[in-house]
C-alpha cells in the first residue's frame, strides 16, 4: 500500500515561487505582501526584490534630501538590494530657505488644484485622478529663471545623483517635483543608457524668448524623455500667452525622438478681463523644427481638464502631430472639478467629427467625457452620436465614460466591448447649469437599477474592476438588493461605488407630487431656497449618513452573495448630497452634508481562513480641516437664532434625537441600517 506523501508547507517551495508569489501580491494587495513578508524567513528574502524595486521619497529641503538618500543607501547596503531598483521616483519641492512667513505657500508658476484636492481628502478617494478646478488660480508660463548648471539650486540635488549611481539597474526615474528638472539631474540620467524619464511637471519657461533657452530644448528633446505630464492654459495670469500646448506638439513630432506618453492638463487660471479679450500672438516653432516633415508615434494621449472642444480644432491639431494608428491609450477629457457643469466634455458634432475623421486601430484603453451641449436647444440626436462613437473602437480592455448616459448607450458600450473589459468606469451626469435665456431643463442622470447592473454582469464576463454610482434610498431593500446584484459577477474583484446622494427630481422631474411620507413639517419650504421642502433636506441627511457599520453592512451583502472569486477591495465615495438639479447653492446645509458623507475603503485580508478585512475612512484629514474651519462653533448644537440654522437643527434632530449636553452633534448621528 502506497504511502501518503507529506503535504508540503509554505517553506519547501522554491525561492523562484515564493518570489513569483511576492511580486502578485505587491502589484495586487500590498496588505497581503506584507502579511506574507512577516510569515517566514524564506518569505521575508522573496520579497526584497519586490520591496526595493520601485524606491519612493518626498524632496522637501536639502538637508532632508541628504538624510533620505544617506538612509535609503544604507539599507540598500545592508539588504545587497540596489541591484533590483528599476524605478526611482520622486515628488515635492526642494526649498533651499525656509518659507517666509506670511508669504505664498506655493511657488510661482504653479496651480494650487492639487493643494485644495488634497485638503478636502479626495486625493485619498479618487486616487490617480487629476485635479481639474474652473479659475484654477495662479499659473504663470514665461518670466520665471531658468536654473543654471552649477547653480546653487542645481547642486542640491547631489545626493539624488550620487543615489543613481549606486542602481546599476535603473530603468525608470519619475519626477513629480514642482522645481525645474536640475541640469545635473538630467546628466545623471543620460549615465543610464536605459533609463526612461517621466517628467510629471514638465513646463517650458522661455516660449516667449526670441531663441528659447538651451537647456530647457536640451531637457525637452533629450532621447531619455519617454513621458509628459503638462499643465498648461491658453494665457497665463500675467496676460502672458502660454505657447506649451503646441510647442509640445512639435517636440511629440519628431524633436522629442523617444517621448511615448502625454498628458496634457488644460487650465483656465485666474486673470482680469481685459487679459482675456486680448487676441492671442503668433506661435513661432521650436528652433529646429520643419512643418510636415514628420509625424509623431505617441502610444498613449491623454487630454485633460479645460479642453476646449467646441470645435474638432484642438483633436485636429494632434492628428497632425502624432498618428492616432499607434495609441493603445486615450482620454478625451477628464479631470475631477468642483464646478456643477464639470470640465467641458465631447458633444453630438465632435463626435460624429471623430467618427468620420479619425481611427484608432490599436486602442485598448479610452477614457471619454461627454456632454449634451443642451444648454440652450434640445439635442436629440446626442445618444445615436454616442452610440457610434463607442461603435467606431474595436473591442477595448479598459472603459471609463463619464456624463450623459442612458439605456440604449449602456446597451451599445456592452454590446461592442463587453465581452474583453476588464475595467470599467460609468459615471453619469447631467448638466446643472441653467441661465435666464436657456431652456428648462429637464434630463436627470442616469440611475443604475438591478437590470442594468445584471446585464453587465451577463455581458461582461471577464470584467475584473467596476466603477458605477448607486443611488441611496435610506437603506431600504431596493438599495439592499442593488449591492446584492454585484455579488453575481464572477470575475470582480475591484469595486468603486459612489453613492449617489442627490435628488434631482426636486427640480427637473415637473409630475413630482409630495411625497406621501412627509408630515406637514417636511412640506414646509426651506429658508432662502423656495423650490425645497424641508423633508427634501431631511431625506438627504439620511441618505449622506454613511458610517463604518453601514459600509460593513454593504460590504457583508456583496460577499456573501460573490460567486467566483472573491471581492478584494470596495471603495465607497459618499457624494452628490445637497444637489437638486440647479446651480443654485444649498448655503449651511453644505457643512452638515459634508461630515455625513463619510466615505471609505474596506480590503480583504489574503490568506486569511477568516476572510478578515480592514476598514479605512477616506478623507478624513480633510473633514479635521473643516471642524476647525466650521467658524469655531457647533451651529447645531448652539442656540443661534439665524432662521437657517435654527430649522437645520430641527431637521437633524428628528432624523438623532438630541444627546447629553455635552455630546457633539458630529459625533451623535448613525446611519440607517440596511434593509438586508
Amino acid at each position: 500500500m502506497a504511502t501518503p506523501s507529506a503535504r508540503q508547507g509554505i517553506n519547501d517551495l522554491s525561492l523562484e515561487t515564493l518570489q513569483m508569489i511576492a511580486d502578485h501580491l505587491h502589484e495586487t494587495h500590498r496588505p497581503s505582501f506584507y502579511t506574507f513578508r512577516l510569515a517566514s524567513k524564506a518569505c521575508h528574502s522573496a520579497t526584497i526584490a519586490s520591496m526595493f524595486r520601485e524606491v519612493h521619497f518626498t524632496v522637501r529641503d536639502p538637508k532632508t534630501l541628504q538624510y533620505n538618500a544617506d538612509t535609503l543607501i544604507e539599507a540598500l547596503s545592508s539588504t545587497d538590494s540596489a541591484r533590483h531598483v528599476r524605478c526611482l521616483s520622486m515628488k515635492g519641492f526642494l526649498r533651499l530657505r525656509p518659507a517666509v512667513s506670511g508669504g505664498p505657500s506655493i511657488e510661482a508658476g504653479t496651480m494650487d488644484d492639487m493643494h485644495y484636492f488634497e485638503e478636502y481628502g479626495l486625493d485619498e478617494i479618487l486616487a490617480g485622478e487629476e485635479a481639474v478646478f474652473p479659475t484654477s488660480g495662479r499659473h504663470v508660463s514665461h518670466g520665471e529663471p531658468i536654473i543654471e548648471r552649477s547653480s546653487e539650486e542645481d547642486m542640491a540635488w547631489a545626493p539624488v545623483i550620487g543615489l543613481m549611481k549606486r542602481l546599476p539597474g535603473l530603468t525608470t526615474l519619475v519626477y513629480d517635483c514642482r522645481n525645474q528638472f536640475p541640469p545635473s539631474l538630467l546628466d545623471a540620467v543620460h549615465e543610464h543608457p536605459r533609463c526612461k524619464l517621466k517628467h510629471l511637471t514638465f513646463r517650458l519657461r522661455s516660449l516667449l524668448w526670441d531663441v528659447p533657452d538651451p537647456y530647457e530644448m536640451a531637457l525637452a528633446t533629450s532621447p531619455s524623455l519617454y513621458s509628459v505630464r503638462l499643465r498648461c492654459a491658453w494665457r497665463d495670469s500675467h496676460g502672458n500667452d502660454d505657447f506649451n500646448q503646441e510647442a509640445m506638439m512639435e517636440l511629440v513630432a519628431g524633436l522629442a525622438p523617444n517621448l511615448e506618453q502625454l498628458v496634457v492638463v488644460n487650465t483656465s487660471p485666474y486673470m482680469y478681463s481685459a487679459q482675456r479679450r486680448r487676441p492671442r500672438g503668433l506661435w513661432r516653432s521650436l528652433p529646429g523644427f520643419v512643418h510636415d516633415s514628420g509625424i509623431g508615434s505617441l502610444t498613449s494621449l491623454s487630454l485633460l481638464g479645460t479642453v476646449d472642444w467646441w470645435t474638432p480644432d484642438v483633436l485636429r491639431g494632434w492628428a497632425k502631430h502624432t498618428d492616432f494608428g499607434f495609441l493603445r491609450h486615450l482620454d478625451l477629457g477628464g479631470g475631477y472639478t468642483e464646478s456643477y457643469g464639470g470640465p467641458r466634455g465631447m458633444d453630438g458634432k465632435l463626435m460624429e467629427w471623430i467618427v468620420q475623421n479619425c481611427s484608432f486601430p490599436r486602442l485598448k484603453t479610452l477614457r471619454a467625457v461627454l456632454e449634451r451641449d443642451d444648454m440652450m436647444v434640445e439635442r436629440p440626436e446626442y445618444a445615436d452620436a454616442a452610440i457610434a462613437f463607442f461603435k467606431m473602437f474595436g473591442p477595448l480592455d479598459e472603459l471609463i465614460v463619464s456624463g450623459p448616459l442612458d439605456p440604449n448607450i449602456l446597451d451599445a458600450i456592452l454590446s461592442q466591448h463587453g465581452p474583453t473589459l476588464q475595467k470599467l468606469s460609468l459615471r453619469p451626469s447631467e448638466g446643472m447649469t441653467m441661465v435666464d435665456n436657456g431652456r428648462m431643463r429637464t434630463e436627470i442622470p442616469m440611475v443604475f437599477e438591478k437590470e442594468h447592473l445584471l446585464l453587465i454582469q451577463a455581458q461582461c464576463p471577464a470584467l475584473r474592476e467596476l466603477a458605477v454610482s448607486v443611488k441611496r434610498m435610506k437603506s431600504n431593500a431596493i438599495e439592499a438588493e442593488i449591492y446584492r446584484s454585484f455579488g453575481k459577477m464572477e470575475c470582480l474583484e475591484v469595486l468603486f461605488l459612489t453613492l449617489d446622494c442627490s435628488d434631482w427630481r426636486v427640480e427637473r422631474d415637473s409630475t413630482r407630487t409630495n411625497e406621501p411620507s412627509f408630515d406637514e413639517f417636511d412640506r414646509e419650504t426651506f429658508p432662502h431656497l423656495e423650490f425645497l421642502q424641508k423633508g427634501h433636506v431631511r431625506e438627504t441627511f439620511m441618505n449622506c449618513a454613511v458610517d463604518e457599520t453601514l459600509a460593513r453592512s454593504i460590504w457583508n451583502i456583496i460577499y456573501q452573495a460573490k460567486l467566483g472569486k472573491p471581492l478584494q477591495s470596495l471603495k465607497l465615495w459618499t457624494y452628490g448630497g445637497g444637489q437638486w438639479g440647479n446651480n443654485i447653492g444649498n448655503g449651511n446645509i453644505a457643512p452638515v452634508v459634508d461630515k455625513l458623507s463619510c466615505s471609505w475603503l474596506i480590503e480583504r485580508v489574503v490568506g486569511n481562513d477568516k476572510d478578515m478585512i480592514t476598514v479605512k475612512e477616506l478623507g478624513r484629514r480633510g473633514k479635521e480641516i473643516h471642524d476647525q474651519r466650521f467658524h469655531g462653533r457647533d451651529y447645531i448644537q448652539s442656540d443661534e437664532s439665524e432662521a437657517e440654522w435654527s430649522v437645520l437643527r430641527q431637521i437633524f434632530h428628528r432624523i438623532w434625537p438630541p444627546q447629553k449636553a455635552n455630546k457633539d452633534w458630529r459625533e451623535g448621528w448613525k446611519s440607517l441600517p440596511l434593509q438586508v
